[in-house]
């Protein structure tokens, strides 16, 4: 195996495994492994992966503000509903709310396919939810939409 090969690898194995670990071990490691794996990753070498890694931390925290801007909406919707004694479908039960999490579980696991499997490939790949925060942040020029 040469060098690029690895890297394909690992690229490949980064997001499916930081979402195992985080479901078997703790939610929280889906906010920690990322940048400890893209620092590793730049120290070993591996630029595929580390931009794979970067794409996926990316990924998660704008997933984590979107659903911190609806949950602002649904639960300002809540109080209103709640002051005005008056029901809003969906959204006085608290369904909304599983149904947008659930939504929201279902397109990360997409997306981490998605991304390991172009990953694997060598072809870019950024999700459409992903704001690309980091790679703005890293001097990156990012794709528009």
């Amino acid at each position: 195996m040469d060098t690029s090969t690895k890297d394909r690898i690992v690229a490949a194995a980064t997001p499916v495994m930081v979402l195992a670990a985080s479901y078997a071990l703790a939610p929280w490691l889906i906010l920690l492994l990322p940048p400890a794996l893209y620092f590793i990753y730049r120290k070993i070498s591996f630029s595929l992966s580390k931009t794979t890694s970067l794409k996926f931390f990316d990924l998660v925290v704008s997933l984590i503000l979107i659903g911190l801007g609806l949950g602002a909406v649904i639960g300002s919707l809540s109080i209103v509903a709640r002051d005005g004694e008056f029901t809003i479908p969906l959204v006085s039960s608290g369904l909304l709310t599983n149904i947008l999490s659930i939504i929201a579980t279902i397109y990360l696991v997409g997306s981490s396919i998605m991304l390991s499997i172009k990953s694997f490939k060598e072809k870019p790949h950024t999700p459409k939810l992903s704001m690309g925060i980091f790679e703005a942040l890293r001097g990156k020029r990012t794709s528009s939409i």
